[in-house]
């Protein structure tokens, strides 16, 4: 692999490395404060690697939840992956099933948006997109470690961590608005993410509003393209009927 490709997929990702430092800390001392031990942690930011997913298991155990439905919850919060998978699946079609395999694991909502948005410019490699997801994920499990760590030998308040995610999580999807339909589905995703938390005050209308939502942006971007096809059918019967015209 080349060295630009290194440094591109790195530079890339930078700016989400920096706040996995801080996020995965936290997540890493909240694990740790809900009964999970230093190598619990980091098996789980391996095999799991799902921060929000992460948080929510931290938060069930405090509560007592069973592990069956913490398995449960978390299972139904990741399968917006699914769907994020789905949308990169042309990108990294022509790569082996070991490489697929690799970069599904390592795809989480900010490496997704990074690789979703260069690989539409056209100038985003599929090397340079693992790239960019093995560097979030070395620099989550690593933090989530050493969190893990802090919170066995201090007393940590992790409140502003809440904070830094949200925000975070705003950043990437106003990179996502690049167009009306775009924007009406975000629209759609909080109205409804707030009607449903209301309903049942339960993660699960995450997962509820995550589908609908991804069902209005296709739906809309179906739409989309009908009218392009109509506009263009339009257009080539306009030139027909101009050339018969002529004759």
């Amino acid at each position: 692999m080349k060295t630009a490709t290194i440094q591109n997929g790195v530079k890339a990702a930078s700016p989400v490395m920096v706040s996995y430092i801080a996020l995965g800390m936290a997540c890493g001392v909240v694990l740790y404060d809900a009964g999970i031990s230093i190598l619990g942690i980091g098996l789980m930011s391996v095999l799991v690697y799902a921060g929000a997913a992460q948080f929510l298991a931290a938060s069930m155990l405090v509560l007592g939840a069973s592990i069956p439905s913490v398995i449960l919850m978390v299972f139904f919060l990741n399968l917006r992956h699914v769907l994020m998978s789905a949308s990169l699946s042309s990108f990294v079609k022509d790569r082996s099933f070991g490489f697929i395999s690799l970069f599904s694991h390592v795809l989480t909502d900010e490496s997704y948006g990074i690789n979703y948005t260069k690989s539409r410019e056209g100038l985003w490699t599929t090397d340079e997109a693992m790239i960019t997801s093995l560097s979030t994920y070395g620099t989550w499990v690593l933090s989530t470690i050493i969190g893990g760590a802090i919170g066995s030998q201090f007393q940590v308040n992790t409140t502003i961590m809440n904070f830094a995610l949200i925000a975070m999580f705003l950043c990437m999807m106003v990179q996502q608005f690049i167009s009306r339909e775009h924007m009406i589905a975000g629209l759609v995703s909080a109205g409804v993410t707030v009607l449903l938390m209301v309903l049942f005050k339960h993660n699960i209308a995450l997962v509820i509003a995550t589908i609908i939502a991804s069902f209005a942006g296709y739906g809309l971007e179906v739409r989309k393209e009908r009218r392009k096809d109509r506009k263009k059918d339009k257009e080539i019967q306009s030139d027909l009927k101009g050339g018969k015209s002529h004759e």
